[in-house]
C-alpha cells in the first residue's frame, strides 16, 4: 500500500486545529495542507507534530486518510527522521466529536510513546496526568 498527500478539506483543518489547541499546542498553519506544532522534551530535543490528509492506495482503490507524525523537521519543513506516525480515516463532518477525542489521544499517546522509547524524557508541551 502507498500513500499520496492530498488537499486538506477545511472541516478536517479546523478540527485539527482545535484538537491541538485543547491540548495546549500551537498549531502552526504556514502550509495549506499540513499543520504542525511543536513538541520539546526535557532533553532540548525539539520534535513536530504533523496532521495532514492522505489518500492509501490500495489494489482497487484509493482511501482519504488523516496522518498524524512525530518527527524531525530540518529548516525546508521536510523530515528527517519520522519517530512515530499513525493514521486515522478522515472525519465525518465539522462538528465529528469521536475524530476529535480520537485525534488528542493519539496525540497525546504517541508524545508519551516516543519520550519513553527515544530517551528523551517527559514531553514538556503535553505533561503526563498526576494520577
Amino acid at each position: 500500500m502507498t500513500n499520496t498527500a492530498l488537499v486538506m478539506p477545511d472541516y478536517v483543518a479546523q478540527l485539527a486545529k482545535l484538537g491541538l489547541s485543547q491540548l495546549g499546542l500551537i498549531p502552526s498553519d504556514e502550509h495549506k495542507d499540513v499543520i504542525t506544532a511543536s513538541l520539546r522534551y526535557q532533553d532540548g530535543t525539539q520534535l513536530s507534530l504533523i496532521v495532514m490528509c492522505i489518500a492509501q492506495k490500495g489494489w482497487l482503490r484509493e482511501k482519504p486518510m488523516v496522518s498524524v507524525a512525530i518527527a524531525k523537521l530540518d529548516a525546508r519543513m521536510r523530515s528527517t527522521d519520522i519517530y512515530l506516525r499513525e493514521v486515522m480515516p478522515v472525519p465525518y463532518g465539522p462538528s465529528d466529536l469521536k475524530f476529535l477525542l480520537a485525534l488528542s489521544a493519539n496525540i497525546r499517546a504517541m508524545a508519551w510513546t516516543v519520550a519513553a522509547t527515544a530517551g528523551m524524557g517527559e514531553c514538556l508541551e503535553l505533561p503526563r496526568s498526576s494520577r
